[in-house]
């Protein structure tokens, strides 16, 4: 009996962590290099991708699509489910990741 509850136990451990790594939007610490953060949102925009923008401070990532450019290096990006707009631009930045 005990063998049993032990190893539910640990599907039990092995299951939250699958849950946690695949929900995880903790900021990386790596900033990505400018040509390769350029080709993503340039990706993300024409593909229309969920992307979760990660900034170089220590905000909360902004979860959305990328509308279309406004400008060198300037993007308008809708929130996900939301009317919200917002205008970020390469150089704020530091990562970004397809959320779905």
């Amino acid at each position: 009996m005990e063998n049993k509850s032990s190893a539910l136990q640990t599907v039990t451990r092995h299951l939250v962590a699958s849950y946690r790594e695949f929900f995880d939007l903790a900021a990386p610490n790596a900033k990505m290099p400018s040509h390769q953060l350029d080709l993503f949102l340039d990706q993300a925009m024409h593909r229309q991708y969920q992307v979760a923008l990660f900034f170089d401070q220590d905000r909360p990532p902004f979860i959305g699509r990328i509308t279309r450019p406004l400008g060198e290096k300037r993007y308008l990006v809708k929130a996900y489910h939301s009317n919200v707009y917002r205008i970020i631009t390469e150089a704020e930045v530091s990562y970004i990741k397809r959320f779905k």
